[in-house]
């Protein structure tokens, strides 16, 4: 197989999760994890071994490792993982190598031992410092496994720590947003995602709605205090839920955000790519037993050649979320497609007051528009 151009980014996709939160819409199981994690150890190091023949010469700058609960799984095996990645890819001196946790199942000596694996950046699943909000959203920690989490984190000497945190859950009101986001930042963390609760298809709330969620007016009103509170703390928001420290911002995530490529391994994962100015999205089997089950060696995955309209609404649907936006240079080197195809659009977005641009051929959405997000995005639907 001839070796492709190189994506600078790898996402590890470990399903599993010892219970189901009810607002998940991610691909994770609750599964006899003990009994299918050799075998799916097994597939990951095929699907490894795969890419790493497909991207050749890759220098990876950034990996993911989400799930599911990844610190399901041990130490032992996150460096056996990563050790696979070190023998196929190359690794950029700077390099961001994120593992997503839940508080509750970790110990100090735990936390130490993942960061000798190769782990520098954490993101821990927070959510909540609201013992009662915290059993409505199914988490198996409580508020004491956050602290110490994150003080075990620090003693094991990890420098890069983002937590995420939810507003606008049932009963929630904008003294007790206020109290969670102020808990957050009191723990000093180098990032926060703050980022609204969205009851999604395919999940528990879906089926059964939760009661008394925020009404819109209220949500609006717990956003803007928010946005407040964490701008007077010094965490600069640089994407629509994202906010940093400075140079703290995830790398992982901006290559995502400015519609770089990146490599996929796991059941579920989604990668894209480019070459000869096509791009092409792929995803592996979503059940871990079919992904134990594929035939890597004959890239026995989904593969799709996007349309130059789902190119444009792919870059749109992810630059848009920037707060710095994007400018028109950017936007024709990462797509292959004249900026004269899109200008219309946003000049009709201009004129609705949800984009601007700065006279250096940069756009970028307004405050309006941050808040209509969906509705600019949608402008550029196939």
């Amino acid at each position: 197989m001839d070796a492709m151009p190189s994506p600078s980014s790898l996402y590890v996709h470990l399903p599993w999760c010892l219970k189901k939160c009810p607002y998940c819409d991610f691909n994770s199981h609750e599964d006899a994890i003990l009994k299918d994690k050799k075998k799916y150890i097994a597939a990951l190091k095929k699907d490894i071994a795969m890419e790493g023949h497909r991207f050749s010469g890759a220098i990876l700058k950034t990996i993911f490792i989400g799930g599911g609960t990844p610190n399901l799984f041990t130490p032992e095996e996150i460096n056996e993982l990563i050790n696979e990645i070190k023998f196929y890819f190359k690794f950029n001196k700077h390099k961001e190598i994120t593992m997503e946790v839940n508080p509750g199942s970790l110990e100090k000596k735990k936390l130490s031992d993942y960061k000798l694996a190769g782990i520098n950046r954490l993101s821990i699943g927070a959510q909540s410092f609201n013992p009662q909000l915290l059993k409505l959203l199914g988490r198996t920690h409580n508020v004491e496994d956050i602290f110490s989490t994150i003080e075990n984190a620090r003693l094991a000497d990890f420098k890069n720590i983002n937590l995420d945190l939810m507003f606008g859950l049932p009963s929630q009101t904008m003294k007790l947003a206020q109290k969670d986001l102020r808990e957050a930042i009191n723990l000093n963390p180098e990032h926060i995602s703050y980022y609204q609760l969205t009851v999604e298809p395919n999940t528990i709330f879906y089926k059964k709605r939760p009661k008394n969620l925020p009404s819109s007016d209220r949500l609006y009103n717990m956003h803007e205090s928010g946005l407040e509170i964490l701008e007077a703390a010094n965490y600069s928001r640089y994407e629509i839920s994202a906010f940093a420290k400075p140079q703290e911002e995830c790398q992982h995530n901006l290559n995502y955000w400015i519609f770089g490529d990146y490599i996929a391994v796991g059941a579920g994962a989604h990668g894209k790519y480019t070459i000869n100015n096509d791009v092409y999205r792929y995803q592996k089997p979503s059940l871990p037993r079919a992904y134990v089950n594929t035939n890597f060696e004959k890239n026995d995955f989904k593969l799709k050649k996007l349309k130059q309209s789902e190119i444009i609404f792919d870059y749109m649907l992810n630059n848009l979320r920037l707060i710095s936006g994007f400018k028109e240079t950017h936007f024709e080197d990462f797509t292959n497609i004249s900026f004269n195809i899109i200008e219309q659009k946003l000049v009709k977005l201009k004129r609705l007051g949800l984009m601007q641009n700065d006279g250096e051929h940069c756009w970028q959405l307004t405050a309006l528009g941050l808040r209509f997000l969906d509705d600019a995005q949608a402008e550029f639907l196939p």
